[in-house]
């Protein structure tokens, strides 16, 4: 069988609940060239069974990989390695994606296949009931890369990127002993940090769900859970060569969390000398950022 062009990726914890929608979306889908990758991280509630029947199926590749739990970024670590195809689209197991989705994806892919300082391309998405997530991409300056888009162009909100796959092996997700989370962003930085850049696209390529159980809701205790990944991901912004007024906010974030940590001096004397200074001047930020959510953990309690 010859290798799809793109592989949707998907890593799943207990979502069986969830994953007959996304295949829903992937059965429907106008562009065919595709497999679907899942990671199964572990799941005890039956998705091992749902996805065996899902392999038999469905009208489209699908290939399963089962891995001990230990958390997205393992799951992404041991299914990267596997893919085929010359695109990888991640994809959540709670998402799903609208009809025209790869057919869309892979018309940007092409633009970005010819251009060798490309390693990935970036459109929108939506929520499930069809609001727009974020901001609108700016298309008049050309590609750009992840840190750029988010510390030059402000551009916020969840974005939907794929990768080149012979880009993304090169970057697996740091993992540390007893931590089950770190923020896709550290690699989507180290990519832009090395200057590959994403063709974009203001066109809808994902609806997602955001739900009280799901890991967007959950961030702020994930970071205070997972140390480690928590202060490298902010370390290595404020190393991002950016003005530092553009990074004070991530500097306020490495204070915040290396005071929850207990952690502040030694990541202070860690820091080259520009990113000491920006977490010098963002301290008194940090400081009340930690005590405020000390109070609301308080409260909460």
């Amino acid at each position: 069988m010859s290798a799809p062009y793109i592989t949707v990726l998907t890593p799943t914890y207990n979502r069986a609940e969830t994953l007959p929608r996304l295949a829903a979306s992937l059965e429907v889908q106008s562009f065919c060239d595709f497999e679907w990758l899942v990671v199964d991280d572990g799941s005890t509630d039956g998705t091992a069974q749902l996805l065996s029947s899902l392999c038999e199926a469905s009208s489209f590749p699908v290939r399963t990989i089962r891995c001990e739990n230990g958390g997205k970024h393992r799951a992404l670590n041991r299914g990267i390695p596997e893919v085929r195809s010359s695109w990888i689209f991640i994809v959540d197991s709670d998402d799903l994606l609208p009809a025209d989705s790869l057919e869309k994806l892979a018309r940007l892919a092409r633009q970005a296949d010819g251009d060798p300082s490309a390693g990935g391309v970036m459109g929108l998405k939506q929520t499930l009931d069809g609001r727009l997530v974020g901001e609108r991409l700016p298309l008049d300056s050309g590609p750009r890369d992840a840190a750029t888009l988010t510390f030059v162009d402000r551009i916020r909100g969840d974005k939907a990127e794929a990768f080149k796959a012979d880009v993304l092996r090169r970057y697996p997700f740091p993992e540390f002993e007893g931590e089950r989370f770190i923020t896709e962003c550290v690699v989507w930085f180290r990519i832009a940090r090395d200057g590959w850049k994403l063709y974009l696209s203001n066109e809808i390529l994902y609806s997602c769900e955001y739900r009280t159980d799901g890991l967007s809701a959950r961030s702020l205790d994930l970071r205070l859970r997972n140390p480690e990944g928590t202060l490298l991901f902010y370390v290595e912004e404020l190393a991002l060569p950016f003005p530092g007024r553009l990074l004070l906010r991530e500097a306020a974030n490495l204070v915040r969390f290396a005071i929850h940590f207990r952690k502040l001096r030694p990541t202070l004397a860690g820091l080259p000398a520009r990113g000491r200074r920006l977490a010098l001047l963002a301290l008194p930020v940090g400081a009340v950022a930690a005590l405020a959510d000390r109070a609301r953990a308080t409260r909460a309690s």
